[in-house]
């Protein structure tokens, strides 16, 4: 199965699940509940919510704004992940960690549920349908790669048509990997994303989630 190599994927929910909604909610009710007291000093919500934003904050909602953006193109190109391909990738990655018992023990090491995680596989998947459908592989990129790179592909090379796929699933990934943040950036003109907190708008930070493989 595809691995998506993600870091930031449990950083994302911490942020935007107890930090961000807590502080909302406590700025709300007036009030700055102290959540831990450490011998005279007092740590308050608002100060774990600051030091949080000041540590993942540019990260984090820079991927919300993609997973917003390629929600929104998907619908505009009437792009959509089946069912069936999501009950694929999720059965794949129950094999890959051997039972039931470990895939849930792998949910819970990521603070996540399993509707959860499907929620971030639709958006991963789908940007990767958008991604392959902007820049797809074709049959010439396949052969001139294979005719360039035979040498390393075995002595004797093998045949054109056995490794085909297998060369065409590197270049849909090399495609995805060098086209993604210029076609992010293209999203953003044309969705019209405006930075009301100007310290986040920072085009060095791609804003590409993320799942660890299991």
């Amino acid at each position: 199965m595809k691995k998506f190599d993600i870091s930031m994927l449990t950083v994302a929910i911490l942020v935007t699940g107890l930090a961000v909604l807590g502080f909302y909610q406590s700025w709300a009710k007036g009030n700055d509940p102290v959540l831990v007291t450490a011998g005279d000093t007092s740590i308050t919500q608002n100060q774990l919510y600051g030091e949080m934003k000041k540590t993942y904050g540019k990260q984090t909602i820079h991927e919300l704004v993609a997973e917003a953006l390629i929600k929104q193109e998907a619908k505009a190109q009437n792009v959509a992940v089946t069912q069936e391909d999501m009950n694929k990738e999720i059965d794949s990655m129950k094999k890959q960690v051997g039972s039931p018992e470990a895939f849930q023990n792998y949910l819970k090491s990521m603070g996540m549920t399993e509707a959860q995680l499907r929620d971030k596989l639709n958006v991963l998947m789908t940007r990767d349908k958008l991604l392959d459908k902007a820049f797809p592989v074709t049959e010439e990129q396949i052969k001139t790669y294979y005719d360039t790179n035979k040498a390393q592909l075995g002595s004797p090379a093998p045949e054109f048509d056995k490794v085909k796929d297998q060369i065409k699933m590197m270049l849909t990934d090399q495609n995805r990997s060098q086209n993604y943040g210029t076609w992010l950036n293209t999203l953003q003109d044309k969705h019209k994303v405006e930075w009301n907190d100007s310290s986040f708008d920072d085009p060095s930070v791609p804003g590409e989630e993320q799942i660890p493989a299991p």
